[in-house]
């Protein structure tokens, strides 16, 4: 266990602003520069003018809703794609669209984004406009065919943008290279967020709600906060106002049907939900139906429904669609470390079986990256073609690594995209093993040998300061994730005593050198960690939260990472 303490940053900016030195030192460690980052209001947010494309788009938005046009919300198969499609159904509803229907692709049948299938329905239904979430940019044939049989396109995304983009009436992804939006960390459905915010500025430029209440789109933004976190996207200064305000709503339950039902269904309580809940409870549960094959994906069901018997049902079935994706992937997980290990030393590992299903080759990238901290490609498919995810490490960004394998061999890639952390591609069967050689090459160049995983801590924290108060403290100045890490905090204990929970989890009483004790629980304990025993001394990174429990607020400890000490 290697553990790296971060350096001390000069504060005095916040000197006025945080009076505890502990807590000014996390903050400014994060970036946090002004009372506005310290705040983080909802008002402060980016405006939406710098997104390129933008007028364009909220302008052919704006008037298919005035004239009363078909729209055709097409989103995608994740937990961003879901929740951005149910955006983008309830917000077009809210602004006034009269007719608004959505189509979400199977992982298994249409596969991602827009399909000429799909094109073909919404010709057939009469649908005017279609306006894509979470995808688009990479589907330049199925949108110029949307185009040539008369329809009115309006890509949102926020994945990175090919040189040769289709021919959309309007294109808005921050990624776009003449895109000046200072954030570029938005989710698909924080691109959409905009675009709706926008159309509703235009729409009352036109006058359209005189003598109305002017819609309030920030009332959606529980499912932006539920996409941010689903998709790991980085919480900078702005995605955390958009996070927190999100977050805000569905404490005070005010967020949609499916959201409280979700939560209900695997116990987790609203007024403590944070980005850990919703990343491993309420996200795999919306997931689940899009990595198993099902025939009807019933997420964004869930998203949309306004009544709670259907919203309990419809959670009831996500529940069972992830048992199911769990029985499949812990066999699949275990196939893949067999196959692992024979690359162990290599600086990136590449991996395919037949049998995997596509839908879960993610999850099983996400968990050998973890294990052997190298980059992951995970193939599957009995097919021609086979298709595959991957997960990488800091530093090594997959999809630019992507593109100049496509540069060195054109025939290498059937189709790819993504983000520098997640992607996905499609190659011949018959290319697996020259694909194999070139990403490990390309890994190896970038990355050299493979390392240790590193813990980023904060320090030491004085025992005086492990208390209920320093904890509501913390939880006050999140939301915590991926770019504004949870504090946590390292240390050595003695392990006054330690018990088995459930079969799967350890608690300890650590007692510090002061005398002072502290009860803290580790999640899923590995065997090494099953065989700490009384006495032991050891070395803990932990975090300080507060569990919100039937109106209660306790202090609740989390271990990271515990090992002993020789």
């Amino acid at each position: 266990m290697k553990i790296v303490r971060r350096d001390n940053v000069d504060d005095t900016h916040l000197q006025n602003l945080i009076a505890d030195p502990i807590l000014r030192q996390i903050l400014a460690r994060r970036g946090i520069a002004n009372q506005s980052d310290l705040e983080c209001k909802l008002n402060d947010i980016l405006h939406f003018k710098d997104l390129h494309g933008i007028d364009k788009a909220r302008k052919l938005i704006g008037q298919a809703i005035m004239r009363g046009d078909k729209i055709l919300v097409a989103g995608d198969y994740d937990v961003d794609g879901i929740t951005g499609t149910a955006l983008g159904v309830r917000g077009l509803k809210e602004l006034g669209a009269r007719f608004v229907s959505y189509y979400i692709p199977s992982r298994y049948e249409g596969g991602y984004g827009v399909s000429p299938d799909a094109v073909d329905k919404a010709v057939e239904h009469g649908v005017s406009l279609i306006l894509t979430v979470d995808n688009g940019v990479s589907c330049k044939e199925s949108i110029e065919y949307a185009k040539d049989q008369g329809l009115t396109v309006v890509i949102t995304d926020h994945h990175e943008t090919p040189e040769d983009l289709p021919e959309a009436d309007a294109i808005v992804d921050p990624k776009l290279p003449q895109d000046k939006f200072p954030s570029k960390n938005l989710c698909g459905a924080g691109v959409l967020f905009y675009v709706l915010a926008a159309t509703r500025a235009y729409l009352r430029e036109q006058g359209f709600y005189e003598g109305c209440q002017v819609p309030r789109i920030g009332r959606f933004l529980d499912l932006v906060a539920l996409g941010t976190i689903g998709d790991v996207m980085q919480l900078d200064a702005n995605n955390r106002k958009l996070v927190k305000y999100g977050f805000d709503l569905i404490k005070q339950r005010q967020c949609v049907e499916g959201i409280k039902a979700l939560a209900a269904s695997c116990r987790v309580d609203l007024a403590s939900i944070n980005s850990t809940t919703i990343a491993f409870d309420l996200c795999p549960r919306l997931n689940a139906p899009g990595r198993i094959k099902l025939e009807n994906n019933p997420a964004v069901s869930l998203m949309l429904t306004d009544d709670k018997t259907d919203a309990s049902i419809i959670a009831r079935d996500l529940e069972m669609c992830n048992k199911r994706r769990g029985d499949y992937e812990r066999v699949f997980l275990k196939e893949a470390c067999e196959d692992a290990e024979k690359q162990e030393g290599n600086s990136a590992i590449v991996l395919y079986r037949p049998n995997w299903l596509v839908g879960l080759g993610g999850l099983i990238a996400s968990r050998i990256k973890e294990k052997f901290s190298v980059p992951c490609f995970v193939f599957s498919g009995d097919g021609d073609e086979l298709s595959g995810s991957a997960r990488s490490v800091p530093g090594f960004s997959i999809v630019k690594i992507l593109q100049s394998l496509s540069e060195r061999d054109s025939d290498l890639l059937i189709r790819f995209g993504g983000h520098a952390m997640a992607a996905g591609a499609s190659i011949k069967k018959e290319n697996f093993e020259k694909f194999k050689v070139l990403f490990n090459q390309v890994a190896k160049e970038c990355l050299g040998e493979p390392t240790d995983d590193e813990i980023i801590s904060d320090g030491n924290l004085p025992s005086n300061y492990i208390d209920v108060n320093f904890a509501q403290d913390l939880e006050a100045f999140g939301p915590w994730g991926n770019g504004f890490e949870e504090p946590c905090f390292d240390g050595e204990f003695t392990v006054e005593d330690v018990f088995l929970i459930a079969n799967r989890h350890l608690k300890f009483k650590l007692r510090n050198d002061d005398g002072s004790t502290m009860l803290a629980i580790k999640l899923r304990a590995t065997p090494n960690e099953r065989s700490i025993v009384k006495n032991s001394r050891v070395s803990v990174v932990y975090s300080v939260g507060i569990n919100h429990y039937m109106g209660s607020n306790r202090l609740e400890i989390k271990i990271n990472a515990i090992e002993t000490l020789e």
